[in-house]
């Protein structure tokens, strides 16, 4: 199982705090473990949420105030990190 960021995370990762950069890795590492020890999404462990609208089909996953859009492949076995930001740009 792999971590793949898209552009617009990189970007914003790039542009992070060092602090947050960290944060951010720390729960990406949990979702990670979680979902290839027990095979599902720990949605109350780690505040995730599935999104709907626009982004139905999307994970969000709080870190502070900056929220992680990802979705998860269950048959390749990767999580892949669309965007990354504040939480009032997010989601626009």
């Amino acid at each position: 199982m792999a971590v793949k960021f898209r552009k617009k995370a990189i970007k914003f990762l790039e542009k992070a705090s060092s602090e947050e950069v960290i944060k951010i890795q720390e729960q990406l590492n949990k979702l990670l473990i979680a979902l290839e020890e027990q095979g599902v999404i720990p949605f109350s462990d780690l505040d995730i949420k599935k999104l709907r609208g626009e982004w139905e089909g999307f994970y969000r996953l709080r870190v502070g105030k900056v929220r992680v859009i990802f979705t998860v492949n269950f048959n390749s076995a990767d999580i892949e990190v669309y965007t990354v930001g504040s939480r009032g740009d997010i989601y626009k």
